[in-house]
């Protein structure tokens, strides 16, 4: 038998996967994900060696994609000879998904990707309803899409008559010619399918809101007992107007200021306001002197101050 008719025929890895399913009803259109890992194998060929594998199912329009990450990528040789390496990706339906269920109990459908290393071209999918009934082309048994990233193989498949099957589980593994027949036991690594979470909600988008700032001034220096003007800038950074507030002045001992509030208009965003006070000190203000400012607009505020140095 040649190796298409070989990869054709139903083999004892996919009578090992379909020996693990329990007959069920139809499933509503959804889409269903699994996904597993494992560590590496150092006592076989890391090309055989799973370390993860990602399925996904959907109900609606019959597609199969199964992703199988291996220790390092499948070549079609082995040490200049041709390999003899196969691998397997299925879902099942068994009563538990686990490697005891997968081996032990019978039921159907199932749907398996089979792929053999040295003919890479060559991937078939086989769907199997029933016990009685041999998967044919092309309703059935077909050639399925591979392609490779890495050290990750990932096959695919569109088959209408496999939609809306009770698919729970997912099962990856690589074997050495026919499973389990040359000594190389059979791991499958084994995961459940459940229905994919739909996407989170976009965050709501910021609401508009005004933003007040005032303008750092240098520190002034001033002769005690006469009044000097000053200028203090406002402006709204924010992205909604600023409705109608005030500008507080708050002297420490030793200053006066006039007026010790000012009225701020609205300011539409990008928006500034100049307010325009006069501060004086007195013989008791110290040598450095902070006038405290704060801008108010509805619920946006603002801190800033005024350095005052006395000279003399």
């Amino acid at each position: 038998m040649n190796r298409a008719r070989k990869l054709l025929a139903p083999s004892i890895l996919s009578c090992a996967l379909l020996a693990a399913l329990v007959l069920a009803g139809t499933a509503s259109a959804e889409i269903r994900v699994g996904e597993a890992t494992a560590p590496v194998n150092p006592a076989i060929d890391p090309s055989a060696s799973i370390t993860a594998a990602k399925a996904e199912y959907n109900s609606d329009t019959g597609t199969v994609a199964f992703a199988v990450t291996t220790a390092a990528a499948p070549s079609p040789e082995t040490k200049g000879k041709p390999s003899p390496l196969e691998m397997g990706a299925a879902l099942a339906n068994p009563s538990s998904c686990n490697n005891a269920a997968v081996g032990s109990t019978t039921s159907f459908p199932t749907f398996a990707f089979q792929y053999s290393y040295v003919q890479p071209l060559l991937v078939i999918w086989r769907l199997q309803e029933s016990a009685s009934v041999e998967p044919t082309f092309p309703e059935t048994v077909g050639q399925a899409t591979r392609s490779v990233s890495g050290t990750t193989t990932t096959f695919t498949a569109t088959v209408p008559r496999a939609a809306n099957l009770p698919f729970s589980c997912a099962v990856a593994l690589v074997h050495e010619g026919v499973a389990g027949v040359e000594g190389r036991p059979i791991e499958p690594l084994v995961f459940p399918l459940a229905v994919a979470k739909p996407p989170a909600p976009p965050a709501p988008a910021p609401q508009p809101s005004a933003v007040l700032s005032i303008a750092k001034s240098k520190p002034l220096k001033l002769t005690a007992g006469k009044w000097t003007k000053v200028r203090i800038k406002v402006a709204n950074t924010g992205s909604a107007t600023a409705a109608t507030g005030s500008l507080r002045l708050k002297a420490p001992k030793g200053v006066l200021v006039k007026p010790a509030k000012q009225r701020l208009p609205t300011l539409a965003p990008g928006g500034t306001w100049t307010v325009s006070a006069k501060v004086q000190l007195t013989a008791k203000a110290k040598k450095r002197s902070t006038v405290s400012l704060t801008a108010v607009a509805g619920t946006a505020t603002a801190k800033g101050s005024l350095v005052l140095k006395r000279q003399g």
